[in-house]
């Protein structure tokens, strides 16, 4: 029998977080400890249900449980979510009946630091939406940086431009307080940013491949035709970027996407570049920084940053997996 490593998804779903869910379910790979939601793309209310629908819809709610995590950024008031790209509800035209399972009394940080301590050194954390949950860990027990084995998320934008102002992409912009706490924190990251995700787009064949797959993928071939539609009026063309499923796939395999070392600083303080993330690269040829004796300190917390597409074809990859485990209606 192949021992499955044990992993925790921390999600806001949010459509490309719900193909997400599936993929990693297809991909037979891991042991989903639990799935823990967080407010980004909706508010927490709305995440946190949408995270048991699609427990439902994807027949693991008996076994893995869905909790319900921060519902603000660390320090500030609550954000313009994204209900206008995902659908009023965050799962496009899509209404899905609420899970029967107990609601867990942990919250998704308590689930994280419990988690982290029954696997120390084995446990992958893979987060998709604003890094909220997992900061909290952080702030009530800094030991969980190092008892993750690995830490995966999607944000932050290296050398492209961001998604939701010029310099920012979404999930930093909606908690850079947050995001800050956990780069800075010693934790093993990988961050799978813009500069790779917009490389690995789907697209009407892909589409159509996922609606030939059968009923099994037919929620997620619904939700990505809204994706694709949602980014066609927002000038994105016929295709759309897969974010979080592609975090998801490097959790398993890195090359999908190309890797730099380095630091990771993320920009809180100014309103104009909120959620900025500065990358300073390890292997850079000269010394950033030297006037500022904090700034020199933070640089040394470094881990690992995507910079482009690697050489497997991801979106390949997530078209022939997703339908490993159909979805009921």
């Amino acid at each position: 029998m192949t021992v499955r490593d044990p992993i925790v998804l921390d999600s806001d779903p949010g459509i490309d977080d719900a193909v997400a869910l599936q993929y990693l379910l297809g991909t037979g790979r891991w042991d989903l400890r639990a799935y823990t939601s967080v407010g980004g793309n909706l508010p927490v209310e709305q995440t946190y249900r949408n995270a048991r629908a699609l427990a439902r819809a994807l027949r693991i709610d008996t076994d893995v449980p869905v909790h319900r995590g921060a519902g603000r950024p660390l320090t500030r008031l609550p954000y313009t979510a994204a209900a206008h790209f995902h659908g009023p509800a965050g799962l496009g035209h899509e209404t899905l009946p609420d899970s029967t399972a107990a609601h867990p009394t942990e919250s998704s940080a308590q689930a994280l630091l419990r988690l982290s301590r029954e696997h120390e050194g084995e446990l992958t954390v893979c987060a998709t939406g604003p890094l909220t949950n997992v900061a909290i860990a952080l702030l009530e027990d800094p030991a969980f940086a190092r008892r993750v084995k690995k830490f995966v998320f999607m944000g932050g934008n290296a050398q492209v431009p961001g998604n939701i102002t010029p310099v920012a992409e979404f999930n930093m912009w909606a908690d850079p307080d947050a995001a800050e706490v956990v780069l800075s924190s010693g934790i093993p990251f990988t961050m799978v940013d813009l500069d790779a995700s917009h490389r690995w787009l789907f697209g009407p064949a892909d589409l159509a491949a996922l609606e030939a797959a059968g009923e099994g993928a037919a929620l997620a071939a619904r939700l990505l035709r809204v994706y694709i539609d949602s980014y066609r009026r927002h000038g994105g063309g016929d295709t759309c970027p897969l974010h979080d499923p592609l975090a998801v796939g490097v959790c398993a395999d890195e090359s999908f996407v190309t890797l730099a070392e380095g630091a990771v600083v993320v920009e809180c303080a100014s309103e104009l570049t909120r959620g900025q993330t500065v990358f300073v690269p390890s292997a850079a040829q000269r010394n950033y920084y030297t006037e500022s004796p904090a700034l020199t300190a933070r640089t040394r917390h470094t881990g690992r940053v995507a910079l482009g597409p690697g050489p497997r074809d991801f979106t390949k990859d997530f078209v022939t997996t997703l339908p490993q485990w159909p979805a009921v209606g």
